[in-house]
């Protein structure tokens, strides 16, 4: 059988750990020329020249990711919404000039979570060229009424992809920063 299953799960391991996420890296779609898989994780992104991820560090509880899995029986299709929703604090012009910049482009996105993982959003299987990457959906700015409200953005990223977001290997974030 192609599609047999290969293990079961048993949780035995220590409670803790934290959930969301802690930083966003994002690039555009096009900047990133290869990517390498090994056993499911990337082990080696390969830029174009002077393109770097940009790094985005979260307050603590300012964001969260998911790729929940959909399947279509008509069509029988199974798919993943990447989605990464974040907030920023502040409504600065930079902050104005630097949203609309991300809205303009297809992106390339990896977050990592709150237990110091690496995971990839907006890449297709093991090839950069079939990556759809990421849209940034909505964005709203809201500024409060009271002092002590929010002001800042909502971002909403969206991706579809025919595979879960791809475990990025700690050790090549320093060289894609």
């Amino acid at each position: 059988m192609a599609c047999a299953l290969t293990s079961g799960y048993n949780f035995a391991g220590c409670k803790g750990g934290g959930s969301g996420i802690s930083e966003v890296l994002i690039t555009e779609l096009a900047n990133v020329t290869a990517i390498v898989f090994t056993s499911n994780n990337i082990t080696t992104i390969t830029m174009a020249s002077g393109k770097v991820f940009r790094r985005y560090i979260l307050d603590q509880e300012m964001g969260s990711f998911n790729d929940p899995l959909t399947y279509t029986k008509e069509s029988g299709t199974i798919t993943y919404e990447h989605q990464v929703d974040f907030t920023i604090k502040g409504l600065t012009l930079a902050l104005k000039t630097e949203i609309k910049l991300i809205a303009q482009n297809t992106l390339l996105m990896i977050v990592k979570d709150r237990n110091g993982n690496y995971h990839m959003a907006g890449t297709d299987g093991a090839t950069i060229g079939n990556a759809k990457g990421m849209d940034l959906m909505t964005a709203d700015a809201p500024s409060g009424k009271a002092l002590v409200d929010f002001n800042g953005f909502n971002l909403s990223f969206r991706g579809l992809s025919t595979d879960y977001m791809h475990t990025v290997d700690s050790s090549i974030i320093a060289a894609i920063i």
